[in-house]
């Protein structure tokens, strides 16, 4: 099972020739694609701590590209009408899996994580890793196979390693993030790239 972590990165452009040849050089291990103005690179890794990994995947990206800021995990946030689409099913049937007027028995559809807008134009939005999971576990309906995603935890802690500045010794911010903050600087001394699950170079929305 491989999973794959996607990046918000800022401060690079993907139609920029330089960076692209950058890319390809030395950060070749990732997945690029541009999103809604939105730079992503998707880390993969089979590793027994993918937060780990990932967390030490980001200071590659900023060793290979100064410039370059490691924001967050992009949660893939999705509307009903995404789901559908993703899904391969009508609009209605996850309408009212969302409204939880269907399988009332078993565990409900996730809870959407916000709401966009206002009054009648109001839009639920859900994180598509939630949403896949719900399916395979209720339905069967495994749309990504042998491909996992960080849990909500995992990606609370990875986004509190990638917010947390250096520190002398890299003291850590907060404790829950002591560990994965180790990783990291183990990996600045000894200048070491992530060990790569699957070299991949994959650019999407820019020039090659």
């Amino acid at each position: 099972m491989e999973t794959h972590i996607p990046l918000i990165v800022r401060n690079i452009s993907l139609n920029d020739d330089a960076t692209i040849e950058q890319l390809a050089l030395s950060l070749s291990d990732f997945g690029w694609h541009e999103t809604g103005g939105q730079v992503i690179a998707t880390f993969y890794t089979s590793g027994a701590d993918p937060v780990a990994a990932a967390a030490a995947a980001a200071l590659s990206i900023k060793r290979a590209l100064p410039q370059a800021r490691v924001e967050r995990v992009d949660e893939q946030f999705v509307s009903l009408a995404d789901i559908a689409a993703r899904a391969g099913l009508t609009h209605e049937a996850v309408r009212l899996w969302a409204a939880r007027k269907r399988r009332a028995a078993s565990e409900p559809f996730p809870a959407p994580r916000a709401e966009v807008g206002q009054g009648r134009t109001a839009t639920k939005i859900w994180t598509w890793p939630e949403v896949l999971t719900w399916l395979k576990t209720h339905y069967c309906l495994d749309l990504e196979p042998d491909t996992a995603y960080l849990t909500p935890e995992q990606v609370t802690r990875l986004n509190a390693a990638l917010q947390s500045r250096p520190q002398p010794r890299w003291q850590p911010a907060t404790a829950g993030v002591a560990r994965t903050l180790a990783v990291m600087s183990t990996v600045l001394e000894e200048d070491a790239s992530p060990t790569p699950t699957a070299r991949r170079f994959t650019c999407t929305g820019g020039k090659r």
